[in-house]
């Protein structure tokens, strides 16, 4: 009898091991070979719109690298300066921005406008920064928060997800 209730815990956990590793396998062949994810949260899936942004974002990133670094002014009115000449290239790439922005899908055309607004907020929190500088210079950089983060959390990663890495905040600020 014990010899019995012990080859029946055997086949038992043999058969166990069996069908563990046969679904572990299938699980990987499916998850390799058939699973789709789809689109990450907020990737257009249309690529005109990334792929346009990215030549205009290029542009105006190559005229804020010929500036020098904002922190390296030399007094707080030399760094407004620099922000201010930053935030016109910036002001130019969202005007530039605005007429490709897609119009279909609603989900597409909403996704754009939410990351041009919060551009739009971030351009107006380095311009406020930049005046901030010329009356008080010990001011600091703050950025309006959405959700609970920096609004340049959302502009970097709605860029980042669509492949625009030109069109994230320049981090030149500070």
């Amino acid at each position: 009898m014990v010899d019995d209730s012990s080859q029946r815990r055997r086949r038992i956990a043999l058969v166990a091991a069996a069908l563990f590793a046969v679904g572990t396998f299938g699980f990987w062949i499916w998850l390799l070979f058939v699973y789709d994810a789809g689109l990450l949260v907020d990737e257009l899936a249309d690529k005109t719109f990334p792929t346009e942004a990215e030549q205009v974002c290029s542009q105006a990133e190559a005229r804020i690298s010929l500036l020098p670094p904002a922190q390296t002014a030399d007094d707080p009115l030399e760094r407004a300066d620099v922000i201010d000449q930053a935030n016109e290239s910036l002001t130019i790439m969202l005007a530039q921005l605005g007429p490709l922005a897609p119009t279909e899908p609603p989900e597409a055309a909403e996704a754009v406008q939410e990351w041009l607004d919060d551009w739009a907020t971030h351009l107006k929190d380095r311009t406020d920064y930049a005046a901030a500088l010329r009356s008080d210079p010990e001011a600091r950089f703050t950025e309006t928060t959405k959700g609970s983060k920096q609004i340049s959390r959302a502009i970097d990663s709605f860029a980042e997800v669509n492949r625009m890495a030109s069109c994230s905040t320049p981090g030149d600020v500070g």
